[in-house]
């Protein structure tokens, strides 16, 4: 019993030093810290954060985290957090929660957050209408100035730590973009003026069907910190904001790159097994098959191998070698289409200027290794099959890097998606067999 009481008052005084630590830790901090202990735990940290708090960590959290903590927390909890949330992290937060539950909560949000909610989970995740938030400051443009200000400070939604808040959007009575006032006209122009004197009327919008990753080039070549989103007929439907475009970048990145190795998008470390799974067996099995294409194109030159075993020796390097030169191309061709540099119709100075690159790379490892190959085996003949397979590998390794993405996306399809096991593939099958035919054509003709 001593024990005990001895022992309540230091558990005590933990838990009120941990409550005390995490209420003063930056939202980002609290879920890094966070985001690999137990679902009951992260659940018993939140009850020691208030709703606001708890608002700002979820989501930070990684995606299939805020849809467990969606479906397992108290949905008095939820109902209340949720209306603490920006709109737009609302709705992600909410995206992949089961149909029932969706509707428990949606059911007992308010009728404003439930509008806004709905409204943003209608659009593409992949869309400006999918990535914007509702909050946005909007004033008629009949307004004087004095007017104006009234009705920004009784906004309730403006979110002081915003940086984008800074801009106060002009609308007509029927809800469409017509202009942005700044906010130095705001605060030093006569308060008398109409909204719509000052405004500036030269607004760049988004459409709301925009695809993000459009939206983030044009954040990345102007350097904005907030867009106004419009739908078909004009109206002002929504914001996306630099922040937004970070989490768009980090995600198109990860995606290509996952992709480029037949992993899916969306898959990270907290992802379960079983999911994981899923999406790396299908382009396992299709890198099973087209390693046995490159087995047969081995095969057919069994009689050479077998006659001259050392060509075995040199395949892993001709493979290498082609495999890398036409990644090399490959990310860079990739990259420039997803980042709008280059447009469809422009493959064919880049192909001339890859090539040229890849002749000159693939004549300096050639003659390296065509030299090294001599010294080793001590046959002329050999150094020079070697030079003249690596020379060509790479030349075909920048053919593959260009047209395999080129073609996919000609065919509508993401470049990111398969073309690293493509441009793999050819260039080993192309590669072996150029180095093989080669071999054998030295070994009939020159007694190799």
């Amino acid at each position: 019993m001593q024990e005990r009481e001895m022992q309540n008052p230091t558990e005590s005084e933990a838990y009120a030093l941990r409550r005390a630590r995490l209420v003063q830790m930056h939202p980002s901090d609290i879920a890094a810290e966070i985001e690999n202990l137990e679902l009951d735990e992260i659940r018993e940290v939140f009850r020691d954060l208030n709703d606001d708090k708890t608002a700002d960590v979820i989501p930070e959290l990684p995606q299939e985290l805020q849809t467990e903590l969606m479906e397992n927390m108290r949905l008095e909890r939820v109902t209340e957090i949720i209306p603490e949330m920006l709109s737009d992290e609302a709705a992600d937060a909410l995206g992949d929660v089961s149909p029932e539950r969706l509707h428990d909560i949606m059911e007992k949000l308010p009728s404003e957050e439930y509008e806004e909610i709905s409204d943003l989970m209608e659009y593409p995740e992949d869309s400006a209408g999918g990535i914007m938030q509702k909050e946005v400051h909007a004033i008629k443009d009949s307004l004087t100035l004095a007017e104006a200000r009234e009705a920004i400070r009784k906004d309730e939604d403006q979110d002081q730590e915003d940086v984008s808040s800074i801009y106060v959007y002009a609308i007509d009575d029927s809800q469409r973009l017509k202009g942005v006032l700044r906010l130095r006209d705001l605060l030093f122009r006569d308060l008398r003026l109409l909204v719509s004197k000052v405004m500036v009327t030269e607004v760049r919008s988004i459409s709301v069907n925009a695809d993000q990753e459009e939206i983030a080039n044009l954040f990345q070549k102007y350097n904005y910190s907030s867009l106004p989103v419009v739908d078909d007929f004009g109206k002002l439907v929504g914001r996306v904001t630099s922040d937004d475009v970070l989490d768009v970048i980090q995600e198109e990145a990860t995606e290509d790159m996952q992709r480029m190795v037949g992993i899916s998008g969306d898959e990270s470390v907290s992802t379960p097994w079983r999911r994981s799974v899923r999406n790396r067996l299908p382009w396992l099995c299709v890198n099973l098959c087209t390693g046995f294409g490159i087995a047969w194109v081995v095969s057919m030159f069994e009689p050479a191998i077998e006659q001259y075993a050392i060509l075995a020796f040199f395949l892993p390097i001709v493979g290498l070698l082609g495999g890398n030169a036409g990644n090399q191309t490959l990310t860079i061709v990739v990259r420039s289409l997803a980042l709008g540099e280059i447009d469809d119709d422009e493959w064919k100075p880049l192909l001339l200027k890859e090539v040229i690159t890849s002749f000159t790379t693939g004549f300096a490892i050639g003659t390296l290794a065509g030299l090294a190959s001599w010294l080793w085996i001590g046959m002329p003949i050999l150094g020079l099959v070697v030079f003249l397979a690596m020379l060509l590998n790479m030349i075909a390794a920048a053919l593959a890097g260009v047209l395999v993405p080129f073609g996919l996306r000609s065919l509508k399809i993401d470049p990111a998606l398969a073309s690293s096991i493509m441009v793999t593939t050819a260039t080993d099958v192309i590669g072996f067999f150029i180095f093989l035919s080669l071999a054998t054509l030295a070994i009939n003709t020159f007694s190799l």
